[in-house]
C-alpha cells in the first residue's frame, strides 16, 4: 500500500490530494497568498494531518501549477496542461475539449481519445480573460465570489460591457452601480463578456464534443450557462 501526494500551487488557490491505490484519501485547499513556498508547506502539513500521515509515508509527491517550482519537497514537476488533461479524461473519458478557467488566465485544450493534448491555446495576459475579472467585479459589488453565479442567473437585463480590459471593466461596473443598475444585471454582463472571450479561445483550437470545464470557473453556474449558450453545447462539470 503506497500513498501519493499531488500539489497544485495556483495563482489564487493551492490544492492538494493524497491517494492510495488509485483511491482518494484526502483533499485540501487554501489561498496561495504571495509566498508560494509557504503555501506549499502549509498545504502539505494540513493535508497530511487529515489522514494522520507524515511525509515519510508518501511514496512520491508531484507538483504542478504556477508555483510548482516552489514545492521544494516534491519528487516531480508536471505542467498544469498535462495534469488538467489527465484529470479530465479520468473523470470524463468522452471529453475532447477542455475549458480551464483559472485565476490569472484561461486555457482551452483539445484532447485525443487517449487523453493526450492535440492542441491548446491560452488567453492573453489580461485579467478580463480569466477568473480574476470575476474577483474584481465581485469586490466592486460587495458580493461573495461563491454567490455571483446564482445571483447572475436572476438577471432580466444583462449589462453590455463595452471594453475588453479588466481595469476599464471595473470602472464600467462602478458607473453602473452609481446609476442604480441591479447587481445581477452587472454580473450577468461580466459573465457574458468572459464567455465571449472563452468562445473565441475555443474557436482557435476547434470545438470537439464533448466539452468539459475545469478550474475555479467550473464552480460558477452563471458562467457555465453563458458559455453553454455561446458554444451551443452542454458542458461536462466535474463533481
Amino acid at each position: 500500500m503506497a500513498y501519493y501526494m499531488g500539489i497544485d500551487i495556483g495563482s489564487s488557490t493551492s490544492k492538494g490530494v493524497i491517494a492510495c491505490d488509485g483511491k482518494l484519501e484526502a483533499s485540501h485547499l487554501l489561498l496561495s497568498g504571495v509566498n508560494y513556498r509557504v503555501a506549499a508547506h502549509k498545504l502539505a502539513e494540513e493535508l497530511l494531518a487529515k489522514v494522520n500521515l507524515s511525509m515519510k509515508d508518501i511514496a512520491c509527491t508531484v507538483a504542478t501549477g504556477q508555483g510548482s517550482a516552489n514545492v521544494e519537497f516534491c519528487d516531480q514537476q508536471v505542467a498544469d496542461l498535462r495534469c488538467c488533461a489527465r484529470g479530465i479524461i479520468s473523470i470524463f473519458p468522452s471529453a475532447r475539449t477542455v475549458i480551464d478557467v483559472q485565476g490569472q488566465y484561461t486555457q482551452v485544450l483539445r484532447l485525443s481519445e487517449q487523453g493526450t493534448i492535440v492542441d491548446f491555446t491560452i488567453s492573453e495576459k489580461c485579467a478580463s480573460g480569466s477568473g480574476r475579472f470575476l474577483d474584481i467585479i465581485a469586490n466592486v459589488l460587495q458580493v461573495k465570489l461563491e454567490d455571483i453565479g446564482s445571483l447572475s442567473m436572476k438577471s432580466q437585463n444583462p449589462v453590455k460591457f463595452t471594453t475588453g480590459c479588466a481595469v476599464f471593466g471595473e470602472s464600467e461596473a462602478v458607473s453602473r452601480v452609481s446609476e442604480g443598475v441591479p447587481r445581477e444585471d452587472i454580473l450577468a454582463g461580466v459573465h457574458e463578456a468572459l464567455a465571449g472571450k472563452i468562445s473565441a479561445l475555443v474557436s482557435r483550437v476547434g470545438l470537439e464534443e464533448r466539452c468539459a470545464i475545469s478550474g475555479g470557473g467550473a464552480l460558477n453556474t452563471g458562467l457555465i450557462k453563458r458559455v453553454e449558450d455561446k458554444l451551443g453545447v452542454e458542458l461536462l462539470v466535474p463533481p
